[in-house]
């Protein structure tokens, strides 16, 4: 049977072991935290600038096809 002091070695190395494990699991999480929102704020002002150049479109359109309705 294997004496204390032994057991206690063991005992810390491997709690040791899964404190390192669990770190690098929460810098991986973070990580993938931080690229996903920095992918979504990109996705979302791609979006948003999109959204704006239609609008400026659709309102030039407007105007370009104004007289139309009045010419006829």
């Amino acid at each position: 049977m294997a004496d204390k002091d032994t057991l206690m070695k063991e005992f810390v190395e491997t709690e040791a072991a899964k404190t390192e494990d669990a770190v690098a699991d929460l810098e991986r999480i973070e990580e993938e935290v931080a690229a996903e929102a920095t992918s979504s704020v990109e996705f979302e002002d791609a979006l948003g600038n999109e959204q704006a150049e239609t609008a400026f479109e659709f309102d030039q359109a407007k105007i370009g096809t104004a007289g139309i309705g009045e010419a006829l």
